[in-house]
Parts: structure tokens; sequence; C-alpha cells
């Protein structure tokens, strides 16, 4: 194991915070069934990192080492880009969602182009009939900067 990956549940959310890592995407201490949540705990003194759906687990990893399983558990959670982005405007139908936006952006005194290209992204959800559902979000870590 890398030395300079976090070693404790402690450090991880220490460097997941620094990282920009959405708090909603884990839970270190495990004891909660929440929504799409991946979580790190310890049972019987071996250590398990495994994924949260509608109140159960799914396709949990066994450690023995709590730094393995922090290791585990920050690859999982790194490994799509929406656990670092947080959601400013919507769902609502496209034009709605695209003022609610451009709203949250002029509250900043900003428009979409001082923001950089990887800092915000939106998507249309599909599970919804009727016009389509709108949502926009900016990267974690520029929202903190930002609203800093």
């Amino acid at each position: 194991m890398a030395t300079n990956l976090p070693q404790t549940r402690e450090a991880l959310g220490v460097y997941l915070q620094e990282i920009g890592v959405q708090r909603r995407t884990y839970d270190l201490f495990g004891g909660r069934l929440r929504d799409n949540e991946w979580v790190l705990d310890c049972r019987d003194g071996r250590w398990i990192v495994v994924f949260t759906e509608r109140g159960s687990e799914w396709g949990g990893s066994w450690f023995e080492d709590e730094a393995d399983a922090c290791a585990a558990l920050l690859a999982e959670v790194t490994k799509h880009d929406h656990a670092f982005f947080q959601l400013v405007a919507g769902p609502a139908p496209e034009e709605e969602a695209d003022r609610a936006f451009d709203d949250w952006l002029a509250a900043l005194s900003m428009t979409r182009d001082d923001l950089g290209a990887d800092d915000w992204k939106f998507d249309d959800v599909p599970w919804v009939k009727g016009p389509l559902w709108r949502r926009y979000f900016v990267r974690g870590l520029t929202v903190r900067r930002l609203l800093g």
C-alpha cells in the first residue's frame, strides 16, 4: 500500500474534502443505509467497503486492514466525476433550469463564460416523461471557491 494515501478513516475524510469529493457520496463510519453511497465500516474486527442503495448493501469487499479499506473506498468514490459535482439548478424543465442556472451565476456576478469548461456540466434526466428536465452541476471545489 502506498504510504501517501490516507491510512485511517479520519485521514481519508480530510483528504476527500480537500480534493472536492461531495460528502453525499460516502460514509466513513457505517451505520446508515442511505441511497447511492459508498460505505466504509468496521465489523467484527474486519473492514468492509460496500455500496448502499434503496436500504440495501451491494457488492461488499472485505479487508483485514483499515488502510486497504480506505484505499478501496477512495478508488470507488473517485471513479466517476459526478462525485466531484454539486447540483446548483434543477431538475426542472429545460428553459426553467437554464434560467435558474444563469440566475445562480448572476447572484455571484458571473456568467457561464466566467467558468472553466471543466467546472460545470448539465444533463437532461431521461426518466421524466414530457419536456426534458434539466440539471446543472458545478464542481464542488469551484462552488466552495465562489461562495468562499
